[in-house]
């Protein structure tokens, strides 16, 4: 079920369930069915095309429509007690989940009854599932796909416009919309092309990397925090030092990689103060300075364990 404001609340009934049941159904809670409009007889006997009802003093009205070849049955509530009456109508209903199995079937009609259901119900989750079968041998399931990515991708904007304009106002600083452009590898793949395109750190630049530093993949952190360090971009110290490490368990980091992390978050925060690079002493100073020109990309000469693990994070894919 979904709405918008020119919609109304929409339920897609499952294609087994009759007319007479859904008409039952409506009945059963108090509708009144109006006078059929049709002109000509439905398609399948007993199952008309188009159909509505209303209920008490215009509280809301229902409309039925009936796609004969695929099986799509929508009702469509609208009025000020829309989703009261929604939630009172007993019928089965096709939810996403049962959307997205429908567009996995090799069957072209189940697929078609798919996408049709998911435009119906803007279903913008599905909008992967949708986006795949743009490319299809059967050229009405291309077809029609290409409609429903374009009626998905139409209501996320309109969903998604005024929660990320909310998050924008609360957070001006950092980018909203990197956290939702695609999984933790795509995000590590935008900020590693910021770092090889050799991107002027600009206003942009700057809201993606501070995103990227309170990512909630911990590969996107240290990807961020790499980048930050490359780009020179001393104005993110305080965002690197208050950057959120990986654990050694949940995260799946071993103690030796976790440590690691660890020194080489300290090691950016040392290039990014500017604090000179004093001779190597002890052991440890030896491997911070080791891990400055680590993070820094520069090349000291030292072929080790930290250099092997840390280089991949930032190399071109």
């Amino acid at each position: 079920m979904n709405a918008t404001p020119q919609t109304g609340m929409r339920i897609v009934v499952t294609p087994e369930t009759g007319f007479s049941a859904i008409d039952g159904a409506l009945q059963a809670v108090g509708l009144v069915r109006g006078t059929d409009a049709m002109v000509k007889p439905p398609i399948l006997a007993d199952e008309p095309e188009l159909a509505w009802w209303h209920g008490p003093s215009g509280a809301v009205r229902v409309h039925y429509s009936f796609n004969p070849v695929v099986l799509l049955r929508v009702l469509v509530f609208t009025g000020p007690d829309a989703l009261a009456w929604v939630a009172k109508v007993a019928v089965p209903r096709l939810d996403p989940d049962a959307i997205a199995a429908l567009l996995r079937t090799e069957d072209p009609r189940q697929v078609l009854l798919g996408l049709y259901a998911a435009g119906e119900l803007r279903a913008i989750g599905l909008l992967a599932d949708v986006e795949a079968l743009r490319v299809n041998a059967n050229q009405r399931i291309s077809e029609t796909a290409a409609r429903t990515a374009e009626t998905l991708g139409l209501a996320l904007l309109e969903t998604g416009a005024e929660r990320l304009a909310a998050e924008a106002r609360r957070h001006p600083e950092r980018s909203v919309l990197f956290p939702r452009l695609g999984d933790a590898e795509a995000r590590r793949e935008i900020l590693i092309w910021l770092l090889h395109d050799r991107r002027t750190v600009d206003g942009e630049v700057l809201k993606v990397l501070r995103a990227g530093l309170i990512d909630e993949s911990w590969q996107v952190r240290l990807t961020a925090m790499l980048v930050v360090v490359r780009m020179k971009v001393a104005a993110l110290w305080p965002e690197v030092r208050q950057m959120s490490l990986p654990g050694t368990g949940r995260d799946g980091l071993d103690y030796r990689h976790h440590s690691l992390v660890m020194g080489a978050r300290k090691a950016a925060l040392l290039e990014l103060s500017g604090q000179p690079r004093e001779p190597a002493g002890d052991e440890r100073s030896r491997m911070m300075l080791h891990l400055r020109h680590v993070v820094a990309g520069e090349d000291d000469g030292i072929r080790d364990a930290a250099r092997e693990w840390l280089e991949p994070w930032i190399a071109r894919p």
